[in-house]
């Protein structure tokens, strides 16, 4: 049996914040943290605001959050995840996430909006400087 160790991050990193839909209408956003050895891999993600607070929803979310980032921690990708998760018919015949968790994968498999970017790194790290969409976690 193969035993994987969790990859800490350090307590400053690159973060960019994003909002989930679903197919209901509901919003929320999410914040993806990525690795600061390759700012393309999401590392954490944490649930920011979107449902009412103190609500059983807000709860689920956030311990959510904290179950995907553990998984990403151990060297999980998101499509892994993605592809183990439960998906339901659409009333059009299509197929869509069964529940708010893959709609946040879905979110959290996007690439980072540096990536479509041509601007190269402004800083050691390799991280982009100056967008208004990323931010610097410190957590």
């Amino acid at each position: 049996m193969t035993t994987h160790q969790r990859k800490p991050l350090p307590n400053r990193r690159f973060s960019e914040t994003r909002r989930v839909e679903t197919p209901h209408g509901h919003k929320a956003f999410i914040s993806v943290g990525y690795d600061p050895s390759n700012p393309m891999i999401p590392r954490e993600v944490f649930y920011c605001e979107g449902f009412k607070s103190g609500s059983d929803l807000e709860y689920h979310m956030q311990d959510m959050c904290v179950l995907i980032s553990l998984l990403l921690q151990f060297d999980m990708s998101p499509s892994d995840i993605a592809k183990s998760l439960s998906r339901r018919e659409t009333e059009l015949g299509g197929m869509t996430y069964a529940s708010l968790v893959g709609w946040v994968i879905d979110v959290v498999q996007q690439p980072p909006q540096w990536a479509a970017s041509s601007e190269e790194p402004d800083n050691q790290a390799g991280f982009p400087v100056g967008s208004d969409e990323q931010t610097e976690t410190g957590q």
